[in-house]
C-alpha cells in the first residue's frame, strides 16, 4: 500500500512538474514581450547578463524581482506563479544538495552559504525564464538567414513546434502510466516514440521548406508599448545598479 502510494505520489509531481513547465515556456505564443523590439531585447539580455555576472545578491534579487513585476504584465499572473513554483523546487533541490554534500563531506560547502545558494539559484532560475519567454523563434530563425545559414534558418521553428507537442505527449503518456499502474520510467519511451512520428509528420508536410533556402528574413510584430515597457525596465536596472558606482567612483 504504502509502495503504491509512493508511486502515485511521485507521478503526480512529475505531471505537475511537466504541466509548470509548459505553461513557463509556452503559455503564450508570440505576443507580450516577445513583441518588444530586437533593439531593446538586446540591450535587456546584454545588461541582465552584465549584472548578474557580477554575482551580487542584491542585484540579483533586484533583477528577478523585477522580471516578476515583467511576467505579471505578460504573460500574466499564471506564468509568474508557475515560475515561483518551479524556481522554489530548483532552489530547494540545489540546497538540499549543498547541505548532504557538506554533511558527508563530499564538498566543503559552509552550512551558513546554504540559504545564500537558495536565494542566488531561487533568482537566477527566474532571470533565465524570463529571458527566455522575450525571445521570438522568429528572431533566432532570421538571425540566422542574415548570417548566411538558409538551410538552417526553419530550423528554430521547428524546434519551436515540436517542444509543445514534446511535453504533451509526455503528460499524456504519464497520464496513461498512472491508470495502467505503469512505472514512471517505462512512460518515457513511449512519449519519445509519439514525439518522433509527430515529428515525422511535421517533416513530411513541410518538405520543401526544410529542405529550401530560406530567402527572406521574417520578423515578428512589433509591439511599441512592450518596447516602452522593456526600454523602461532597462532604465531602471541602469539606474539601480550603475549610478550609484559611477558616482561613488
Amino acid at each position: 500500500m504504502t509502495t503504491s502510494l509512493e508511486w502515485v505520489e511521485t507521478m503526480g509531481f512529475i505531471s505537475w512538474l511537466v504541466s509548470i513547465v509548459y505553461k513557463i515556456l509556452f503559455l503564450k505564443g508570440d505576443t507580450g514581450f516577445r513583441q518588444a523590439h530586437w533593439v531593446v531585447k538586446m540591450l535587456h539580455l546584454s545588461l541582465t547578463v552584465f549584472i548578474s555576472l557580477e554575482n551580487n545578491l542584491r542585484s540579483l534579487t533586484g533583477i528577478a524581482v523585477l522580471s516578476l513585476i515583467l511576467g505579471l504584465i505578460s504573460p500574466g499572473y499564471e506564468w509568474t506563479i508557475s515560475i515561483i513554483a518551479l524556481s522554489s523546487v530548483i532552489s530547494l533541490y540545489m540546497s538540499l544538495t549543498a547541505l548532504i554534500a557538506s554533511i558527508i563531506g563530499f564538498a566543503p560547502v559552509d552550512a551558513s552559504l546554504i540559504p545564500l545558494i537558495a536565494v542566488k539559484t531561487l533568482d537566477l532560475s527566474v532571470i533565465v525564464a524570463f529571458a527566455f519567454i522575450i525571445v521570438s523563434p522568429l528572431e533566432i530563425s532570421s538571425l540566422l538567414i542574415k548570417l548566411g545559414a538558409r538551410r538552417a534558418g526553419n530550423i528554430p521553428l521547428l524546434i519551436w513546434r515540436l517542444m509543445p507537442y514534446g511535453l504533451k505527449s509526455f503528460t499524456e503518456s504519464l497520464a496513461i502510466g498512472y491508470v495502467k499502474k505503469e512505472k514512471t520510467l517505462n512512460r518515457i519511451p513511449p512519449a519519445v516514440a509519439s514525439l518522433l512520428e509527430i515529428g515525422g509528420f511535421i517533416e513530411e508536410y513541410c518538405f520543401y521548406k526544410l529542405n529550401t533556402p530560406a530567402k527572406y528574413p521574417v520578423l515578428p510584430a512589433y509591439s511599441f508599448k512592450y518596447s516602452i515597457i522593456l526600454a523602461m525596465n532597462d532604465l531602471i536596472y541602469f539606474l539601480l545598479f550603475y549610478t550609484p558606482s559611477i558616482f561613488i567612483s
